[in-house]
Parts: structure tokens; sequence; C-alpha cells
């Protein structure tokens, strides 16, 4: 199979997904910005998964653009609320409400309620990625004005970035914010958290700010988009901030009408040769500096999401050698197939991908759970296969 077949094939599964180069490429923090544009930001626009290019492996340029949307769209609403002299002064006891807000060109209409500083740990919130309900400071809910259909819900702490606080969890579903925009129907859980370096579980690692997206349901209306039900992307700061890694399985029915990899595949369906789910799986590592070199790895797996060994090529549908390594830098794809000990010495070396890539099928570093409770780096089937129960909008953690 030539090359770009091979990139074709790959692209396909992201071009719906669009997971970005570095959320440092623009240098923006995440938390908590002082220069929102608007006293009250509500920037629906942030949220859109962005498209790859089809000529290259865009979804690995674009791979954290996704994320740092999400950022944004925090970034501004906890900015625009602490620059509000009346939101700021809002007593615990209160809850602001505005009806029949409409957002912007191409959303809907929607009622808007909003409850800060409850004590007593009141606000309560369970999520894909944690072994137990974690209580917040503020909340945030966008519902479909005059209906109970929740279209965003967002709980946080004070200072998100706290290693000593529980960060930031937002659930959101793109077709109910903009119907008229976007078809994806999924369900998408974006957690954001600052991890704390004493804890056991990251005593080996000089690691920063987190971030999952976990999702359930269909994120369009073609073969891809209804059919990759389930997934999640981690995102992490590593080494001070100066190393970006990437992970994430995407799970494909098995009632996907994709191209067939074997020519003796005859069920119509599956890319790999048998009639089970698929799952794709994908890490890299990134420098955040000079022209933000990344390493990749990548496989596709049939009825099963299995850990790799770090030395060991992980094929398409079994059959090894086909793309590992890519190198990319700023400006794109450089080249695939390239051999770990080929790789430059300005790239992540292969031996950190390759441990990085280890870990898919796993749950991780944080294993059972950290000191937070959080399992946040869960890639194993189970956790893949079970996000259309996990992932999904939370009852009203208060009386609004």
């Amino acid at each position: 199979m030539k090359k770009r077949s091979l990139m074709l094939i790959f692209l396909a599964i992201f071009v719906f997904l669009g997971v970005g180069l570095s959320f440092r490429s623009a240098k923006v923090p995440f938390f908590v910005r002082q220069d929102s544009p608007k006293p009250f930001p509500i920037r629906i626009e942030l949220l859109e998964p962005l498209k790859a290019a089809s000529d290259s492996w865009g979804f690995v340029k674009q791979s954290a653009t996704w994320a740092r949307g999400n950022s944004l769209f925090m970034d501004d609403l906890i900015a625009g609320i602490k620059n509000n002299p009346a939101l700021v002064s809002l007593a615990s006891q209160q809850t602001f409400t505005t009806n029949n807000f409409p957002l912007g060109t191409g959303g809907g209409v929607f009622d808007l309620k909003l409850r800060l500083n409850v004590p007593g740990g009141a606000i309560v919130a369970a999520s894909s990625v944690f072994n137990t309900p974690k209580t917040f400071d503020h909340y945030f809910e966008i519902k479909v004005a005059g209906t109970n259909d929740i279209a965003l819900q967002f709980f946080w702490d004070e200072n998100p970035r706290d290693k000593n606080q529980q960060g930031a969890l937002m659930i959101y579903n793109l077709n109910r914010l903009a119907p008229s925009l976007w078809v994806a129907t999924a369900t998408i859980e974006s957690y954001v958290y600052m991890t704390d370096t004493t804890d056991p579980a990251y005593a080996a690692y000089d690691q920063g700010l987190i971030q999952t997206y976990s999702w359930s349901g269909p994120l369009g209306n073609d073969t891809l988009g209804l059919t990759a039900q389930r997934g999640r992307v981690i995102l992490e700061e590593m080494d001070g901030g100066t190393v970006f890694c990437f992970k994430t399985v995407v799970r494909i029915d098995s009632t996907a009408n994709l191209p067939n990899f074997f020519n003796n595949n005859t069920n119509g369906k599956a890319l790999c040769n048998g009639v089970a789910d698929e799952y794709y799986k994908l890490a890299y590592s990134q420098k955040l500096d000079g022209d933000l070199n990344v390493t990749a790895k990548a496989g596709w797996e049939e009825n099963g999401v299995t850990s790799v060994a770090a030395g060991t090529d992980d094929g398409l549908c079994g059959v090894p050698g086909l793309l590992n390594f890519g190198l990319f830098q700023f400006n794109g794809w450089v080249s695939d197939r390239v051999a770990a000990a080929n790789i430059p010495s300005d790239y992540v070396p292969a031996t950190r991908v390759g441990n990085l890539y280890s870990r898919i099928g796993t749950t991780g570093k944080s294993g059972a759970g950290d000191q937070k409770g959080v399992v946040w780096d869960d890639l194993t089937k189970a956790a893949i296969d079970g996000l259309n129960t996990t992932v999904v909008f939370r009852a009203a953690p208060i009386t609004l």
C-alpha cells in the first residue's frame, strides 16, 4: 500500500476530530487570562473541533487546537466573571439567571444560570475520569431556552491551575449550542487540572497541567462521524512545560464502512479482516521550542486496545512497519516510516514516544487513581467501551 494511501486512511479517522500542534504555539496561558474581550464572554466558536487537511498528517499538526479552544473558552468565561463587579459580589445563596439569551451567529437561544462561591462542597460532579465525584466552587449552565435540554455544564474551582484544587470540568453538546453550524450530537467532556508533583503517581515526572477529552455519540453525519462514537484524548505538559505529550484511542464501530486493508476482507465493513469493533491509537511527543518538532507513533487494532512494549512496532491490523515513526514540525508533515535509529537528534527520541505509546491500553501513570482520585489517563478497552455510560450531562448539582 502506498504511503499516501496509508496517510489518508489514518487521516480519515481524524478529519472530524481535528486533534493541535501545541497549546504553547500561540503563547496563550490556560488559567486565568485578564484580557477577556467581553464582560461576560461565551465564545462557543472556540469549542469546535477543527478539521485536518487531507494531504498530510494534518491531525498531528492540529492536535491541541481543540484543547486550546476549550481552554480559551474557560479562560474567557472565568476572566469575564472575575472582571464583572456585579457577578463577583454575587452571594453564595444567589443564582444569576438570564433567559432567552442568543449565542451569536449559528447559535441558538438559551437560558443561562450561574452559581458562585457555594459553601460546604454543595457543587458535586462525577466524571468519566473520576473514581469518586468531586466538589467545585462554581457552576455555570446553558440550557436550550424553555426546555430541560442542557447544552453546556461548567464546574470549576477558584483557581483551576492550583495543584491543591480540583481543576475544571466542562460537558457540552455542539449541536445543541449551534444547531445550524454543527451536526455533532455527541456529548463531549473536557477536564483540566494541575497535577501534584508530590503525589507518588508523579514522583518520577516533571508533570504539569493535564487535559482530557472524552466523548460519547456521533461526531458527524458521515460514516466516520456516525461510527466513531467513543474516544478519549489526553494531553500533558511535561519537563517543566518544555515537552508536550499526547495520547488517544478512538473506537470505530464494527458497522463502519471503511476501506478494506485486506483484499480478502469480504464483510465490507471493518478496515481489518474481522467483524469486531476497531480502535485507532496514536501517541506523540513534541518539543515546545524551535520548530516544535514532533515524533509520532500510531496503530490500528481490532477487538482490543493492547499495550505494546516501547520497542515494538504497532502496525495496521497487526501488520507492522507500515507507518511508524512519523516526524513533523511547525510547517507540517516531514516523513513517516522512519526507523527509531534514524530519528534526528532535534526530535523527541523514539524511546520516549514508545514509552508514551506503551501506556495506551492501560490505566497509565495514575493507575487506580492519584491522590485526587482521578484516573485521567485510562485508555483501556473497558474505559473506551464504557464512555457511552460515563460521558453524560450531570444532574443539577444544587438548587438553582
